[in-house]
């Protein structure tokens, strides 16, 4: 399980990107075990098996992130994405900083790549239900009354 206080779309992208990747890249290892310890005794378990690997992995959190502040977490990364991707947007970014009294630098985002952030997690969330290799499971305590209708 992964647990969150509030479920934003950057919790939602770390799962996807990262640690499921993770996850299954140890399904998909025959060699790879599981360490336990029962009492004094250290154990060790495979963790595929002959048959289609299966794994869930839980998402709880408390609350989701209103819309308005997760179109600023799906901004914060595409932003990251620029910054870790493209050196001559790093660098215009660092000399239009060089100007403002804060000293704040600003990486300007494309609405296109927000909307393909969005796409591709949906895409991932799909594709990760026809492997069948992982179930993903959501618990939300509170109700998130602004997706009602």
């Amino acid at each position: 399980f992964e647990a969150k206080r509030t479920i934003s779309p950057s919790t939602l992208h770390d799962i996807l990107m990262k640690k499921l990747g993770a996850i299954e890249a140890l399904l998909d290892d025959a060699s790879a075990e599981l360490a336990y310890k029962d009492g004094e005794v250290m154990g060790t378990a495979p963790i595929s098996s002959d048959t289609t690997p299966s794994f869930t992995f839980g998402i709880y959190g408390v609350e989701l992130l209103p819309p308005g502040n997760a179109a600023d977490s799906i901004r914060s990364i595409a932003g990251s994405n620029i910054v870790s991707s493209n050196i001559d947007e790093v660098i215009s970014a660092l000399e239009r900083g060089s100007y403002n009294e804060d000293s704040s630098v600003m990486v300007e985002v494309e609405v296109a790549s927000t909307i393909e952030i969005v796409e591709n997690l949906k895409a991932i969330i799909e594709e990760k239900i026809q492997k069948n290799m992982v179930d993903i499971v959501f618990i939300l305590e509170e109700e998130a009354r602004f997706l009602r209708s």
